[in-house]
């Protein structure tokens, strides 16, 4: 029997991490499991064997196009086909390979963990013939899914387990002191990223006027970090006390008065450390059938955290990040909402995804468990 061989990609940094763990977590069950795909910075730490590089593909495929782009990752493909893929979220590059797949007769499933703006540019027809089945980290299953028709099955919450291991306090941090920290998280990369530096500055500035506080912006592990501090330096004063760190993100998170974050997996993870958080979207962004852009409203379908465009005038803005800052019935009303829906967050969404894939796959499955159950 050829030794099982199976495809792994994620449409983002963040994705690239739950792909990692999933991996260790199959490797572990099956340590002769043959895997290979395309890896970001975490990825590249496991045995994935890399046919592609997560940044240098998609800026082959913004600067090339889909076909001459992806074609050396699928050259690479098939001359060892692997015997199923699996997507980490879903994105017009991983339409793409889903298309390779299905001409190719290999099973895709997608472990969905995809903000509404990530599908930009599908043809959203295609969609179920493409896609197996998937695993969500909905209930009720994404606005994607639902809107898809793809079968899928819940998993859980794959930041639960990560969230619940960070134990950390002021003190084990140099750069930090005993005012109340407010996090900024501008999430994102590329052209994205760009848009929100400048913005998420002139956050920092407005707050540090009127409050006494210290504010660190957290930047995801990329390449260009250097570059990206150098970048909002530039709209801030030279006097500014805004410190930079390099990734911590969930560190930061369990230690923040308030965070404002991006759209992504960022408000998730804050929903689940019960932190306030004000999320900023790009104004040409897409919402879901029900207006939500973060990741964590659409997910349980409810505005639990504010959203505002990046184009909101800045007063309000300030406004509601101060009523989130201080002792107000804002800050109590959300706090109240941040409690309640913690039993919406289930764990071990990563083995449970690891027993799936590795049922779906036809392999032996070692070990059954039971399914994900409301933290106590």
């Amino acid at each position: 029997m050829k030794r099982p061989t199976f495809f792994i990609s994620s449409r983002s940094h963040s994705a690239d991490l739950l792909a990692s763990e999933l991996v260790l977590t199959i490797c572990d069950q099956f340590p002769k499991t043959e895997i290979v795909g395309v890896v970001g910075n975490w990825t590249s730490k496991t045995r994935v064997m890399a046919l592609a590089e997560l940044d240098n593909m998609q800026d082959a495929v913004k600067a090339l196009g889909f076909d001459e782009g992806l074609n050396p990752l699928k050259e690479s493909l098939t001359e060892n086909l692997p015997l199923f893929a699996v997507l980490v979220g879903y994105s017009a590059i991983h339409h793409d390979l889903a298309g390779y797949f299905k001409d190719n007769e290999i099973p895709v499933i997608l472990y969905e963990v995809t903000p509404q703006q990530g599908l930009q540019g599908i043809d959203m027809s295609e969609v179920p013939g493409r896609i197996k089945t998937a695993l969500s980290i909905h209930k009720s299953g994404s606005t994607f899914l639902r809107a898809s028709k793809i079968p899928f099955q819940y998993i859980g919450t794959p930041f639960r387990d990560r969230i619940s291991k960070v134990l950390v306090k002021i003190s084990d941090f140099d750069f930090l002191n005993d005012k109340p920290l407010i996090s900024l998280f501008p999430g994102g990369y590329g052209e994205v990223l760009d848009k929100m530096l400048p913005r998420f500055g002139e956050f920092a500035e407005g707050i540090l006027k009127t409050h006494d506080c210290q504010i660190v912006v957290s930047l995801r592990e990329e390449r260009d970090f250097d570059s990206l501090v150098a970048k909002m330096k530039s709209t801030l004063p030279l006097t500014s006390k805004v410190k930079f760190v390099l990734g911590m993100h969930l560190e930061l998170l369990s230690l923040s008065r308030l965070a404002i974050t991006g759209v992504g997996a960022i408000t998730m993870e804050a929903a689940i450390a019960g932190v306030p958080t004000i999320a900023v979207y790009d104004k040409t962004d897409v919402a879901d059938e029900a207006g939500y852009h973060c990741l964590v409203n659409q997910s349980l379908g409810q505005p639990l955290f504010l959203e505002f465009p990046n184009s909101q005038a800045m007063p309000g803005l300030l406004q509601s990040i101060t009523q989130l800052i201080q002792d107000s019935p804002e800050r109590a009303d959300m706090l109240q909402k941040l409690s309640k829906i913690q039993s919406e967050f289930q764990g071990s969404a990563t083995d449970n995804a690891a027993d799936i894939i590795i049922h779906e796959a036809g392999l032996r499955v070692k070990k059954t468990r039971n399914a994900p159950v409301p933290p106590a």
